[in-house]
């Protein structure tokens, strides 16, 4: 049950539309729901190994994660990412973000195009302990802005890093306000995604 003010420290997964072809280790896999933590994919025949690399391409950006299998239902399988190969982890909060605004858009108007989630620059980004966040929940019909340690996401509301754009963030509490649960959702997904780049989730190897 959904109960107001309930924190949230998993992250979310997105259901693809459209499913994306890949490999695990040297079976071929279709991926079908993937987050900043994990996937889940299908296959046709049983897994060699419960831990291999799944590699895939989203546009023109290979992604490569290092992975382990939590659990296999027949010919379905979640993966737990253990560490992002190269860019892997800003080629995939990238597509996410694409994903995610695209969703948006199924629930409101072109504005949600504009949402934006702030690069990564190196060591110029504040992260890990040094890492302070910001979260807006809707309490009693206002809005109410808090400065957090923990990027927990609340059931009304969404947590992002310090320093996201005023407006942005005006605008995306507007989107919130006016969304049904899935679309709450979404925004929630949109925010991990910030907060996981200034905390290098998942690790880069």
């Amino acid at each position: 049950m959904n109960t107001q003010g309930v924190e949230r420290r998993e992250f979310q997964r997105l259901h693809l539309d459209s499913p994306i072809a890949g490999t695990f280790g040297n079976a071929d896999v279709t991926i079908v729901e993937v987050g900043i933590l994990g996937a889940r994919i299908e296959h046709s025949a049983p897994l060699d190994s419960s831990r291999a690399d799944l590699r895939f391409s989203y546009g023109a950006n290979p992604i490569h994660m290092r992975c382990e299998i939590v659990r296999t239902t027949g010919t379905v399988s979640g993966l737990r990412f253990l560490a992002a190969v190269g860019e892997s982890g800003d080629s995939l909060r990238d597509m996410l973000s694409q994903l995610v605004v695209i969703a948006l858009e199924r629930h409101h108007d072109s504005s949600a195009t504009r949402l934006r989630i702030r690069s990564v620059d190196g060591d110029k980004t504040v992260r890990g302990s040094d890492a302070h966040f910001f979260t807006y929940q809707l309490e009693n019909g206002a809005w109410k802005r808090r400065a957090v340690l923990l990027p927990e996401q609340p059931e009304m509301g969404f947590t992002v890093p310090r320093g996201e754009d005023a407006e942005e963030m005006h605008r995306l509490c507007e989107v919130f306000e006016a969304s049904d649960e899935e679309g709450r959702r979404l925004i929630r997904l949109f925010a991990e995604l910030s907060v996981s780049g200034v905390l290098r989730i998942p690790p880069r190897m």
